[in-house]
């Protein structure tokens, strides 16, 4: 899929309210700045991107080659995702084992179970890639399993899948926050969107008529929760995971009518930091830590030096272990994109 330079901005966003965010919790929480912890909602904003793109990508095999392979789907992601993950997992693990008495492997982090079994402090900003390889896990085969169905059903399923994380919270049916039933709100809005737009093109249209005073009306009402946090005597609770659901889905919908890219600075910037942003997610706290060490007291030195060390650690990240790997997909059968060739009748098929 070609890059759109808006997704790259949300993105962008996404790993920097979560790097603000936990700048500040590692700064101690100072009362002028904890409503800026605001930055959780960056791991929702991720979450409803990655279900657009996985959305996508799984309907346009289907409609190109009238099929998904599941299990190509599964290696293609694991061999984007995987690496990176393990690589800075066994220099944690190391770590640990190296200056901790009493040392447990953490067994659960090699499976992604941590985010209900296991100890999260290990490496606590796993819970979120736990939940992505979960999705990834059962999201391919659902797929299948729905399009198989008649329209009202395909519809009925992907609303289910939607709604259901609201009805588990309401009925404290879990232990903690960052279980994967819980947290589907975002990753199902994107799927949903992904579906609307390739197969209720009607409705897409719709939406994309009015997306600019749905965009600005989102972005209004997130900026209006980012407020109240400094405005305790409003009385307004954070958004629940579902209506940001909703806000970020918005964002989506304007982001597929865009396709400006600006040749300036800023455009190399945002897509420095998108293309690193996994990279970023997985060493920023590492490099938190670090500079904590430094007992810096100036909250502005403390945040630009911890963004420079994770900009640096997320370089090398990218560049030894990333891109390698996804290179790499192509040379491995199961991971080779399929190719599709025009038959006289119009339709595709398979080379």
């Amino acid at each position: 899929m070609q890059r759109n330079f808006s997704l790259d901005c949300f993105r962008a966003l996404a790993i920097m309210l979560v790097f603000t965010g936990h700048s500040i919790l590692a700064a101690g929480s100072p009362a002028s700045l904890a409503p800026l912890q605001f930055g959780g909602t960056g791991v929702d904003l991720f979450f409803v991107l990655s279900g657009w793109l996985i959305g996508n990508q799984l309907l346009i095999e289907k409609k190109t080659f009238g099929n998904i392979e599941v299990p190509r789907f599964w290696v293609r992601r694991w061999m984007r995702t995987m690496p990176a993950y393990y690589a800075v997992l066994t220099v944690t693990v190391l770590q640990l084992y190296l200056t901790k008495d009493n040392f447990s492997f953490p067994w659960s982090h090699l499976f992604f179970l941590q985010n209900y079994i296991g100890d999260l402090k290990v490496f606590y900003v796993s819970w979120s890639l736990s939940v992505e390889e979960q999705f990834y896990l059962f999201i391919a085969p659902l797929f299948v399993a729905t399009l198989r169905l008649s329209n009202k059903y395909q519809i009925l399923v992907l609303i289910t899948l939607l709604v259901s994380p609201s009805l588990f919270r309401y009925f404290e049916l879990y232990n903690s926050m960052s279980e994967t039933h819980v947290r589907l709100d975002c990753c199902a809005m994107g799927i949903l969107l992904a579906y609307v737009k390739h197969y209720k093109k009607e409705v897409w249209f719709f939406l994309q008529a009015r997306v600019i005073y749905l965009f600005v009306a989102s972005v209004s009402l997130y900026m209006f929760f980012y407020l109240a946090r400094y405005n305790s005597e409003w009385g307004v609770s954070d958004p629940s995971k579902l209506m940001l659901a909703f806000m970020f889905g918005i964002w989506i919908i304007w982001s597929d009518q865009t396709s400006f890219t600006p040749k300036n600075l800023f455009s190399i910037v945002i897509m420095h930091i998108s293309t690193r942003s996994y990279a970023m997610y997985l060493l920023h706290v590492d490099a938190l830590a670090l500079v904590k060490r430094l007992n810096i007291t100036d909250l502005f030195v403390f945040y630009v030096l911890a963004l420079l060390i994770t900009l640096i650690l997320a370089e090398f990240l990218y560049r030894f272990i990333e891109l390698p790997f996804m290179s790499s997909r192509s040379k491995f059968t199961l991971s080779k994109p399929r190719k599709a060739r025009k038959a006289t009748n119009g339709c595709y098929k398979e080379a």
